[in-house]
């Protein structure tokens, strides 16, 4: 008895093992050519815990199979500090010149289903013009014809008078995109259009000074789309105890636009990661990549550009509203020229997205 629950620890922590690395692969290999990796990124949290676990099992229990899990931990470790972030050095008020940034998915300002629910363009102007932000990026811009044009919303915001505004789909009567307001004079603007989805990028040159330009991509990569039941799925507690019986009808669904997802989101970050690498000035990436850190999307994305988070977050980052205590899908990446000293989500609910602020100070030297 004792020697077979020996053999089934064992194969569980190697199992747990395997999940693991197969994590690890997920961000390395596009969905497009092996799409069940992004399923074991996704996993990659409880994969962890269950592998610390069975190392403190093996530990107690002295026995040499502790350097499974140990080994593959270790392996890991870099993209623990994606997820949580723990500041050792209390950072010093900020003596160069800083910009104050703004990621925000809006949610078409609450206006999903009819013109006649209760908008939050006041609620979201009054934020951004009490934060005094420098520049705001949002994805899900909504103007609607009967409640509020895009003109009529730039006109709350004085502090920021500059605007470029893509609207890549319509929504009942209106148009929906992404829209990036400055302080700072919009000296050049473009846009990158996907197929088949309202999902897209654009990027604004803002030229901070006479001397220094920057290039701000707004970014919003493929969502998945979940109907009701799909969301139940995912955050109601009461779903299994539903007895409507589709439960594996709609795991099925689930699973099914999940996939769909990866592999057009792989699409869309390979084609706005070779823009990024030709920008001729420095960059800063803004948006909502509907991806964990522990993926393809974030890691091709990010590249060798910096994560505000990473830099200057404190402990877990949640920017979307569920009940998974860290689901950080929401980012702001930039050039090495600029460095974080300011990164978190303030717990407005305007939306199901949580805004992201960072401000990035311009450091004094490239490193």
């Amino acid at each position: 008895m004792r020697r077979l629950v020996y053999v089934i620890l064992f194969l569980l922590t190697a199992l747990s093992a395997a999940g693991l690395v197969l994590s690890y692969l997920s961000v390395y290999v596009s969905p497009e050519r092996v799409w069940f990796l992004s399923f074991f990124g996704l996993l990659f949290a409880p994969l962890l815990l269950l592998n610390l676990s069975f190392l403190a099992l093996w530990i107690i229990l002295r026995r040499r199979l502790l350097l499974l899990p140990l080994a593959v931990v270790l392996l890991n470790l870099s993209f623990v500090r994606t997820l949580v972030h723990l500041p050792l050095e209390k950072k010093s008020a900020p003596t160069e010149a800083h910009i104050k940034l703004l990621s925000y998915n809006v949610n078409l300002f609450g206006l999903k289903r009819t013109y006649r629910e209760p908008s939050t363009y006041r609620q979201m102007a009054d934020f951004i013009n009490r934060e005094k932000f420098d520049v705001v990026c949002m994805q899900e811009f909504y103007e609607h014809r009967l409640v509020q044009s895009e003109q009529q919303f730039a006109q709350t915001l004085p502090g920021l008078p500059h605007r470029s505004v893509y609207y890549s789909g319509t929504r009942g009567s209106g148009r929906l995109g992404l829209a990036t307001f400055s302080k700072f004079p919009v000296v050049g603007q473009g846009s990158i259009a996907f197929s088949n989805t309202p999902n897209a990028a654009i990027f604004t040159d803002i030229a901070l000074s006479a001397t220094d330009t920057v290039r701000v991509y707004n970014v919003h990569l493929q969502s998945v789309r979940f109907g009701d039941r799909e969301k139940d799925l995912l955050q109601s507690e009461h779903f299994w105890y539903d007895h409507r019986n589709d439960h594996s009808r709609v795991l099925q669904s689930a699973s099914g636009k999940l996939r769909s997802a990866f592999r057009i989101r792989a699409q869309q970050v390979d084609t706005i990661s070779k823009h990024i690498r030709r920008a001729p000035y420095r960059v800063v990436v803004c948006g909502d990549f509907n991806d964990t850190p522990v993926s393809y999307s974030y890691h091709t994305m990010r590249g060798n550009l910096a994560d505000g988070f990473m830099e200057a977050g404190r402990g877990l980052m949640s920017t979307f509203v569920s009940i998974v205590p860290s689901l950080r899908i929401d980012y702001i990446l930039y050039s090495h020229f600029f460095r974080a000293d300011i990164c978190y989500c303030p717990n407005i609910s305007l939306s199901d997205h949580y805004p992201l602020v960072c401000r990035l100070a311009v450091r004094k030297s490239e490193e």
